[in-house]
């Protein structure tokens, strides 16, 4: 279990927390400002709302070879053709600030707010991110937070830098290292005895095209669908809905 803390931003005592891969909520934690992120528990817990959520479990517990052998048929080609091409590296990001610039620039490009960097600073300690790089040139990023007593590596943060979104030969080469850098990071962690891969979300019964093609992808790697849960607190939940109604009437 990892347990973060941070002060509140707008009221001048407390705290906010967020706590990873917990077993369930603390009941002490429902009088305050928190949140359980893929608690094991599926169960309602006073004091707090539950969230479903599912995600894919990659087994490392066997060979490499069994790491693999559960690949998807059309995933398998992408990840040898990607490891044979000359000119690509795979290398571990030492700095945070590479991370967020490289999230950003991805973000960015898909309308999406930048990463949060209150957050991010303080996952960073617990955190192991990865890159393949053509020449130099970041082409994906991986960034996971890492349980090492639960032997849990969760794939939190995610960027594949189309610099050129009209070359479908770069594109193409991004899918495939994208592909290849997901192999990498199980053969890595599986080297640092982590046990078990963690895609980091599944949109269980998605109706979003979109979000089926990023299931479709998930799928590819084989391994387990788990359901799992967010808990927020009651507190929490309530300063949420209060704060998206003021965004809504400063819209108006």
């Amino acid at each position: 279990m990892l347990r973060f803390e941070f002060p509140l931003q707008r009221l001048p005592f407390g705290k906010a927390t967020h706590t990873w891969f917990a077993e369930r909520p603390d009941p002490a934690d429902a009088w305050g400002f928190a949140i359980y992120y893929q608690a094991k528990s599926t169960n309602a817990v006073s004091g707090f709302v539950r969230e479903q959520k599912h995600t894919k479990f990659i087994s490392l517990l066997g060979t490499e070879d069994d790491i693999f052998d559960q690949i998807g048929k059309n995933t398998k080609p992408k990840i040898k053709r990607a490891l044979s091409e000359g000119g690509l590296r795979f290398s571990i990001i030492e700095g945070p600030d590479e991370v967020r610039d490289l999230y950003n620039e991805f973000a960015r490009g898909k309308g999406r707010p930048p990463l949060e960097e209150r957050t991010f600073r303080a996952y960073w300690p617990r955190m192991l991110a990865t890159k393949i790089s053509s020449d130099a040139d970041p082409l994906v990023m991986h960034a996971f937070l890492v349980d090492e007593g639960l032997k849990r590596a969760n794939h939190l943060y995610s960027a594949s830098l189309f610099r050129s979104t009209d070359d479908n030969d770069r594109r193409n080469l991004i899918g495939r290292a994208n592909r290849a850098l997901h192999y990498l990071n199980m053969l890595n962690f599986k080297d640092r005895g982590i046990t078990t891969y963690d895609l980091g979300g599944y949109a269980f019964g998605t109706q979003d095209p979109e979000l089926q093609e990023v299931n479709e992808f998930k799928d590819s790697f084989g391994g387990q669908l788990v359901e799992e849960s967010n808990y927020v607190s009651l507190p929490l939940h309530w300063a949420r809905k209060l704060s998206g109604l003021l965004r809504g009437k400063r819209g108006e």
